[in-house]
């Protein structure tokens, strides 16, 4: 294992430092039909059921083609193609494992209606999205400090003034010394 020299940003923004990177043969298939990649994988500790996530890199590698509207993947084997589909049992299974307090909801939650509301006369297409379960009273409340504090709000990227650009601004994180690769444009 080598030392990791850049952190992880999970989706609610938290910030995680990897104890190293490792690279391992992953073999993925049958005895017959079977793909195998060395991949670089960042080493974490986590409360997560999963044992490893194989990222774009790593789906590159293999060749495969990734669909989450059909939740399988596919990928050239020698003799074919190699087809593997989810199971929603095995997410069913992971939450067990994971404990009851990370187990995802059996149900689905109804989801809250909500209403969108012009706050600026002048500049109708400006909205904000408020609940629709507020009272009348509440609402009306709301949307006269919304618009006694339009000039808190940023419509566009001339509007944030006083922001360092390096907030607002893309930075990809590459790798010195590797040469950018140009992939087809994606719909």
């Amino acid at each position: 294992m080598v030392p990791a020299i850049t952190s992880l940003v999970g989706f609610s923004g938290e910030i995680k430092w990897p104890l190293g990177q490792i690279t391992l043969l992953v073999k993925v298939g049958d005895d017959e039909h079977s793909i195998s990649a060395w991949m670089d994988f960042m080493v974490v500790r986590s409360t997560f059921p999963f044992n490893g996530i194989i990222g774009r890199p790593g789906l590159r590698k293999m060749k495969a083609v990734p669909s989450t509207t059909h939740g399988m993947i596919k990928f050239p084997v020698t003799g074919g193609t190699l087809m593997l589909r989810s199971s929603k049992i095995v997410l069913v299974e992971c939450a067990m494992i994971s404990g009851p307090e990370n187990q995802p909801p059996l149900v689905n939650k109804v989801k809250e209606e909500r209403i969108k509301v012009a706050i600026n006369l002048e500049h109708p297409e400006q909205t904000v999205v408020i609940g629709s379960d507020l009272t009348e009273k509440t609402r009306s409340k709301l949307c006269n400090q919304l618009q006694r504090n339009l000039d808190i709000f940023a419509w566009t990227p001339t509007d944030m003034t006083g922001f360092p650009r390096h907030i607002a601004e893309h930075k990809l994180n590459v790798r010195k010394g590797c040469q950018p690769v140009r992939q087809k444009k994606r719909g």
